[in-house]
């Protein structure tokens, strides 16, 4: 991997319910705390491509396809490839980019236009359609801006007409430019500041 790696092989394991900042508890906390508390992040590995290709695959619409040789250069490369874990089996992945990596996407230019080499791009984070909405997003958000605060942002490109920009705007991302691509679809580009 090269320099820009921001989480140590191992990957972090999120924290409980409890644990840090006081928070309310949401009405169905047994169900969020039975899921999250058999979360894990660990590097994703050539071993883990066919269960993420497939995870990715079910996103159709909401991410870029992708097929084994961009992926396995994408992991290669990336500040975290990691896969979410729940109880040993798959349940999504996680691609972050930082900058002077060689990644080739067009947000990412963009960023590196406003921001130079102070931010940390979250490329993609997939959860498995099953356990989507139950807070797996969420802590995997938690831990990925935890790692990029020496970059002071975290970024991301969202498309436009999806729940993924209310999602980010829950968290606090901001839309800081629209991007059109080639295939004629607009993207949100979105930024967190992050503070101490």
């Amino acid at each position: 991997m090269h320099d820009g790696q921001v989480i140590p092989k191992g990957g972090p394991r999120f924290r409980g319910p409890g644990q840090g900042a006081a928070r309310e508890t949401p009405p169905d906390a047994n169900v969020y705390r039975a899921i999250l508390l058999s979360v894990k992040l660990r590097p994703m590995t050539a071993a883990d491509l066919g269960a993420v290709l497939a995870l990715n695959a079910s996103a159709a619409g909401l991410v870029d396809p992708l097929n084994p040789d961009r992926l396995d250069w994408l992991r290669l490369i990336a500040a975290h490839a990691v896969v979410v874990d729940l109880d040993d089996v798959p349940a999504g992945f996680v691609l972050t980019f930082t900058p002077g990596s060689a990644y080739d996407g067009l947000a990412f230019e963009a960023f590196t236009q406003t921001y130079a080499d102070r931010f940390l791009l979250i490329e993609r984070i997939v959860i498995a359609a099953e356990h989507r909405r139950t807070g797996i997003a969420t802590q995997v958000y938690r831990a990925i801006e935890r790692a990029a605060k020496p970059f002071d942002r975290t970024v991301a490109a969202v498309p436009t007409d999806t729940p993924a920009i209310d999602f980010h705007h829950a968290r606090g991302y901001i839309e800081v430019a629209k991007q059109r691509l080639p295939n004629g679809t607009t993207t949100a580009l979105l930024s967190k500041e992050l503070s101490d």
